[in-house]
């Protein structure tokens, strides 16, 4: 996995590492991970008073075009540790992710539903309500203050 990992990464300016803080919510922040090839992990530098803690985490590298096309990305789960360098990122299991051709997307499009169908279904909640006239709303705002 490793060896993948890397060469996944070399494809991505930065990611962003999520992990939780003291009371146990989610902490994410950008980074750029550098690899540590001899103990396997990717270094994360986390600025001073980060709420950020060891234990769980995930590293997402994605990038797109400003039209939200050409989608790349991947996940990898680990775990996130404090030593004497720093803060380490342990990887795990890397996911693949959405890469930028009709096919892959079309999958990653389909599986999303599944899952959220699943989701729903598994908890008895309906599938919500999108507002669409609200977002129509917001949307003709923004298209007048560009004018």
């Amino acid at each position: 996995m490793w060896d993948d990992l890397l060469k996944q990464l070399a494809g991505f300016r930065s990611a962003v590492i999520t992990g939780v803080d003291s009371d146990g919510y989610p902490f994410s922040m950008r980074c750029k991970p550098s690899p540590d090839p001899s103990a396997q992990t990717l270094r994360v530098q986390v600025p001073p008073g980060a709420p950020i803690q060891p234990g769980p985490a995930s590293l997402l590298c994605h990038k797109h075009d400003q039209f939200l096309w050409r989608q790349e990305s991947f996940i990898v789960r680990g775990t996130l540790a404090r030593d004497e360098q720093g803060w380490a990122f342990r990887p795990k299991q890397l996911l693949p992710g959405i890469r930028p051709d009709t096919l892959s997307l079309t999958r990653f499009m389909l599986e999303s539903r599944r899952k959220a169908k699943q989701y729903l279904a598994a908890r008895g909640l309906p599938r919500p309500k999108i507002p669409w006239e609200d977002i129509n709303t917001v949307e003709a705002r923004a298209k007048q203050k560009q004018k």
